[in-house]
């Protein structure tokens, strides 16, 4: 079974699409001893199973660590929570949702449109959303971050604000009111998030080799078939000056790479990759990260690896050890 997709243009279409969701079940779990083919329940764990019967999860069986929490309420929530602000607010929907080959992770990008649009300059409007992510196993039942669309080239984006995120583990049963306040998050956000994009584009790295340096060292190159050559060209399209990227542009040149270099990745997996592009624009304290101190650590460590792991480490490009020795010299450091 291949990842489904469910798509929809306005709020009716996502309701119906709630109803569409598989829903979850616990059942027994049992043990097979293979030489005595003896079979043998587990009492303390917990099989999960979709009503279309796919095995989605194992999980324990206690409430008090492992609460079922359905796509269909996480979604029909948001989708309240969206009509209750219709009269006060121009606001359309429109995404996807998108479902693992076993159910077990969901992923949903809703857009809103209208009130919610932001502009990083007068034509570079982003009409921010919610990106949601929930699965039948693991740590986090729900992860509501507010992301958005940047119109001009179609970027995903996410994450820009601890402060707009909000999440739940299993260890909880479903918190309708999460839901509300993600909800409400976006609503209230324009200002805060056209806030933070100002702010990032008054940082600055010390040149575009080290905000490469940055994207490959966050992990970005995972998702990509061929990550220096497709992060390069993103950085191209993005940067006006090579000597001096901003960290909103070099956030942008992650996000383009992510949305339109990847390919056959899932989008529940792509998911993360946002997250660490958002790590340029978010240092885990409801900040903007700090641009010199980022690139300097960037550096340091990446120098670090040259000497400590000599024999392991691979140049991502020609001459990036030349680029290395220039930056530490930049940033008056030694490895």
């Amino acid at each position: 079974m291949q990842e489904q997709t469910y798509a929809f243009d306005d709020l009716d279409q996502l309701y119906e699409t709630t109803d569409k969701l598989p829903q979850v079940e616990r059942h027994e779990v049992y043990a097979h001893h293979e030489g005595e083919d003896v079979w043998e329940e587990i009492p303390y764990r917990d099989s999960l199973w979709t009503d279309d019967l796919r095995a989605t999860g194992v999980v324990s069986s206690s409430k008090d660590f492992y609460n079922i929490i359905q796509y269909g309420d996480i979604l029909e929530t948001i989708c309240d929570a969206i009509d209750r602000h219709q009269d006060s607010y121009d606001l359309g929907v429109t995404g996807t949702i998108s479902l693992s080959p076993t159910a077990h992770k969901m992923s949903a990008k809703i857009g809103f449109t209208g009130d919610t649009t932001v502009y990083a300059a007068d034509d570079d409007p982003i009409e921010l959303g919610l990106q949601i992510q929930s699965g039948h196993s693991g740590f986090h039942a729900v992860k509501y971050d507010v992301g958005g669309m940047r119109q001009v080239c179609s970027n995903g984006m996410m994450a820009f604000d601890g402060r707009l995120h909000f999440e739940q583990t299993h260890s909880e049963p479903f918190q309708p009111s999460l839901a509300y306040n993600a909800v409400d998050s976006v609503v209230e956000s324009p200002e805060i998030v056209e806030n933070r994009i100002k702010e990032a584009q008054n940082q600055t790295f010390l040149n575009q080799d080290e905000a490469l340096l940055v994207l490959l060292e966050q992990g970005l190159g995972e998702y990509l078939e061929q990550p220096v050559p497709d992060l390069l060209n993103s950085l191209h399209d993005e940067i006006n000056d090579k000597d001096s990227p901003t960290l909103w542009e070099t956030y942008n040149a992650a996000t383009r790479a992510l949305t339109h270099y990847s390919k056959d990745v899932p989008d529940y997996e792509l998911d993360t990759g946002f997250e660490k592009a958002a790590t340029l624009l978010e240092n885990g304290y409801s900040k903007l990260p700090n641009a010199n101190k980022l690139g300097k650590e960037t550096v340091e460590d990446r120098a670090d690896q040259f000497i400590e792991e000599q024999d392991e480490t691979e140049t991502y490009w020609n001459g990036e050890e030349e680029s290395l020795r220039e930056l530490m010299a930049e940033h008056q450091t030694r490895a």
